[in-house]
């Protein structure tokens, strides 16, 4: 490391971090700190890193003197630091090395009111099936911060299992971009999934998949929007298992099999007769 560049050493880092695991941010970190063994530069792109971490993982964070969390995202972000909470119409204050929120004051929401009642009826559709299809899942719904895609709303879901005890941690993200035109709303987003199991090894999945439909809108929109989710989640979450069971099954059609007698297979021996034929005997 002593060789490289400042920006060279930076870039190395930020890349392995930003590559991390679920749930194992800070043990990378850590050894990345004995590595460079530099905390001055470290705390240089600190930062930058984490919030990127952060933004980029959809890590949730405590909403003060609130009951529930949200999302940190580059849909509701306002600043590197600070983010809107739509359900409480507020905007945190983040520090993303801590991940915590350190302020929240009011905010000037220039949300029109139908939108509102929509954000606010898609919020309960989408928590409820949260709570029904995810074991620890949290989701949030934001109005769209860019000026082109003013009256749409962005639905975030997340969802992480760490269990280090055996060696494995998992994240589910999906985002959707919900749109609304005339009586149709229209929804496109994506769903990716981050699994990693490190016992005497390092095995990684990555995978992702669009999704993208048109349902009935009116009084039901947010129920319609859910059966939707449902169906194309529950779909992916098959695909998933279903490409798991045939790789299992590949990999064990490679292993070398005993014999009907369940006797190892004696290689090195010379009485055999291929043996024999090669040798000459």
């Amino acid at each position: 490391m002593s060789q490289l560049s400042t920006d060279e050493t930076l870039r190395i880092v930020r890349h392995f971090l930003l590559s991390s695991p679920p749930g194992q941010f800070e043990d990378v970190l850590f050894d990345i700190r004995d590595l460079v063994s530099n905390d001055q530069l470290l705390n240089t792109g600190a930062f930058d890193i984490f919030r990127t971490y952060n933004v980029e993982q959809l890590i949730p964070v405590e909403v003060p003197e609130k009951s529930y969390k949200v999302i940190l995202s580059k849909y509701n972000e306002i600043s590197p630091d600070t983010y809107l909470d739509p359900v409480s119409d507020q905007v945190l204050t983040v520090d993303h090395v801590k991940g915590v929120v350190t302020q929240a004051s009011p905010a000037n929401s220039d949300v029109d009111n139908s939108l509102k009642q929509k954000k606010d009826k898609l919020v309960k559709a989408i928590q409820k099936y949260v709570e029904d299809h995810y074991l620890s899942g949290i989701s949030s719904v934001f109005p769209s911060q860019r000026q082109d895609q003013k009256g749409e709303l962005i639905i975030c879901i997340t969802a992480s299992k760490f269990n280090e005890k055996n060696y494995w941690s998992g994240r589910w993200r999906s985002v959707y971009r919900v749109s609304f035109v005339e009586d149709k709303v229209k929804l496109s987003g994506s769903m990716k999934v981050n699994c990693h199991y490190y016992e005497n090894g390092n095995v990684q999945l990555n995978t992702s998949k669009e999704h993208g439909e048109t349902v009935d809108g009116g009084d039901s929109f947010a129920d319609n929007i859910v059966k939707m989710l449902i169906k194309a989640e529950g779909n992916f979450q098959t695909q998933i298992d279903s490409s798991c069971a045939n790789l299992n099954e590949t990999f064990k059609s490679l292993r070398r099999p005993l014999p009907m007698t369940k006797t190892l297979f004696d290689f090195a021996s010379t009485q055999h007769k291929l043996a024999r034929e090669f040798g000459g005997n």
